[in-house]
């Protein structure tokens, strides 16, 4: 069976949800095709970030069906993906930094429900040293409220 039978067999027996989450990966499909710098994963969770200074970055993550865990709430790991991708393009925009930063080291802290219209992290550099960058990231709904905190150690790639 070729891929357009199968994708039109599943629309034509699928829920409003499982249509709802196909429209997200052809939207995200469409937003890497056009935007060629992000991630699959980027533009699947939507995200947008915003520079605030040398040292801050937010990056913002609507909720979707798509970052539910079992019981409804967000997912941990997308928790853990949000603040790994903050913090982690944060310390790949370090003034020195020109290559980018890999993860060395990233621990969460899960401390409220993850739930709300938006997530939003705020990544801020700790220490930018010779190799390694280290970061403090923590993410908030819409509210204010505060679900998870993070520390991250991230090393600057060679140039």
């Amino acid at each position: 069976m070729d891929i357009r039978d199968e994708w039109k067999e599943f629309f034509e027996t699928s829920t409003e949800q499982e249509q709802q989450v196909m429209k997200l990966f052809l939207d995200s499909l469409k937003l890497k095709r056009e935007k060629d710098h992000l991630t699959h994963i980027a533009s699947l969770l939507d995200l947008k970030t915003t520079r605030i200074n040398d040292h801050t970055l937010e990056m913002e993550m609507p909720n979707s069906p798509l970052l539910d865990n079992s019981i409804g709430i967000l997912h941990g790991g997308l928790t853990a993906t949000l603040l790994d991708t903050a913090m982690g393009t944060m310390a790949s925009l370090v003034p020195g930094n020109k290559r980018g930063a890999v993860t060395v080291e990233l621990k969460v802290d899960y401390l409220t429900p993850g739930v709300g219209e938006l997530f939003i992290c705020r990544a801020e550099v700790v220490h930018n040293g010779r190799q390694l960058v280290r970061m403090d990231g923590k993410v908030r709904n819409e509210t204010g409220t505060l679900i998870a905190s993070a520390s991250g150690t991230f090393f600057k790639l060679a140039e």
